[in-house]
């Protein structure tokens, strides 16, 4: 493979590339590290709400049923069992709902609940932004932070009926839902924004838009609507630059609530656009085609080989200690092919040999497949056999018959004690270099 790119050109190829290569992996570990959390607290609010709206209704019971029989009654369930189903969903449903447990079934019964009141009793922003919470919950089922996500592997290994396909149905509905719902609640946002700025311009003539406030949270979105919040919604509606956009209309609700008295679902604007940070833009939008050709353009963000490794300088690393690691890891970057060997298949991390030694941890505990640490990276290759020689003149590794040619070879073998003269004394004194050291230690005070 040949590569006519201008060397400059080629650097500056190279930078974006791990610019763009970090800045992945700076959001993934933004996701998995913030992402838990922020879905856990996000469920806890909405579980104090409907759990203390259901206790004030079990407290209260004549207001429950006035409320069931006249402000927002069901027209197939008679006032008696539709309270009694209300205050249940809201009581078990919350409790289900802050500990993650079956959170898809709790999420939809909290949420057509919610959709109930907004249109049957009273409209407000903040029952619209619960329903578009807890529909989120139902797509994407409970986080990491979760009794479903701490039980579901062990429920798809054993007998309960079902099981294993009901988990197989969440995950292919998160999978073909999420994107669906994602693209679904930037309109929605972007909307109300749009909506609330076109409310303003004709309130003098009739009044406004009114009658979108029952679909779209436009009265809370009316109090920080500016021209830059409009630029910020058309992005999010786009899907381009997405986390950007959305950081920015956290900004606008975070600046009019500090300096004004702000609207009571100012904090469910920002749980909504915190996941739009966290979580980014749906598949369908103008941020995922740009990921998709920056993958094309660099194969390596997608975990493909960007360059022909017939091609380039060859480095061998005998050893696969810390030096001979830490010198592959400094490699895989580079335009090398390199190759570690090393006698055994795992990393052994010495400093806790003696742990070994005394039964405190099991040699399992302190080594690590040298192969796993090095999965992603297609320019990097494991041998497991042990050098017998090199052959400098023909710059070759000898290595169980077998000749491993190199253009840079590195001897990173480690270190061995001595007993300074003194041999007589290793009965007695014996070293704690390798795993078989440990045992046999251990053996010994056992």
């Amino acid at each position: 493979m040949t590569y006519p790119l201008a060397p400059k050109l080629s650097y500056r190829l190279a930078w974006l590339s791990g610019l763009v290569n970090l800045s992945i992996v700076a959001l993934r570990f933004l996701e998995r590290s913030a992402g838990p959390v922020v879905e856990l607290l996000i469920r806890l609010t909405l579980a104090q709400g409907f759990f203390v709206s259901g206790v004030l209704k079990a407290a209260q019971w004549d207001n429950a049923l006035y409320l069931a029989a006249h402000e927002y009654p069901v027209s197939w369930l008679n006032p008696v069992s539709a309270a009694w189903l209300g205050v249940l969903i809201e009581l078990l449903g919350s409790v289900l709902l802050a500990a993650g447990l079956a959170t898809r079934f709790a999420a939809l019964a909290l949420a057509a609940l919610a959709l109930v009141i907004q249109f049957s009793y009273q409209t407000l922003d903040t029952h619209l932004f619960w329903a578009a919470l807890l529909l989120w919950f139902v797509v994407h089922g409970a986080g990491t932070l979760s009794l479903d996500r701490l039980l579901a592997r062990g429920l798809a290994r054993t007998a309960v009926p079902f099981a294993g396909v009901v988990l197989r149905l969440f995950a292919d509905a998160t999978h073909w839902l999420a994107p669906l719902y994602s693209l679904l609640l930037r309109w929605w946002l972007a909307l109300a924004v749009l909506a609330a700025i076109a409310d303003v311009a004709i309130a003098t003539s009739n009044g406004g838009a009114m009658d979108l406030a029952a679909l779209l949270p436009v009265t809370s979105a009316a109090v920080f609507a500016s021209p830059l919040t409009l630029v910020g919604a058309a992005l999010l509606a786009l899907g381009c630059a997405t986390r950007l956009a959305a950081l920015l209309l956290m900004l606008a609700v975070s600046t009019v609530h500090m300096l004004g008295p702000g609207v009571e679902a100012d904090p469910y604007w920002f749980m909504v656009l915190a996941l739009m940070v966290l979580w980014g833009p749906s598949l369908v939008s103008l941020d995922a085609l740009l990921e998709r050709a920056l993958r094309r353009r660099f194969p390596r963000l997608a975990g493909q080989p960007a360059f022909a490794l017939d091609s380039v300088p060859r480095v061998v690393i005998v050893g696969a200690g810390f030096g001979g690691l830490t010198c592959a890891a400094a490699l895989t970057s580079a335009r090398v092919a390199v190759t570690v060997i090393d006698r055994h298949n795992y990393h052994l991390f010495q400093p806790l040999l003696y742990q070994v030694a005394t039964s405190g941890l099991s040699p399992g505990d302190i080594a690590t497949p040298v192969r796993g640490l090095f999965r992603e990276h297609f320019n990097v290759r494991v041998l497991f056999g042990e050098v017998n020689g090199v052959d400098s003149v023909r710059q070759e590794v000898l290595m169980d018959g077998q000749r491993i040619a190199y253009d840079y070879l590195v001897l990173a073998t480690g270190a061995a004690h001595s007993y300074f003269g003194r041999d007589d004394w290793a009965p007695h004194a014996p070293g704690l270099k390798r795993v078989e050291d440990a045992t046999e230690v251990r053996r010994r005070l056992l």
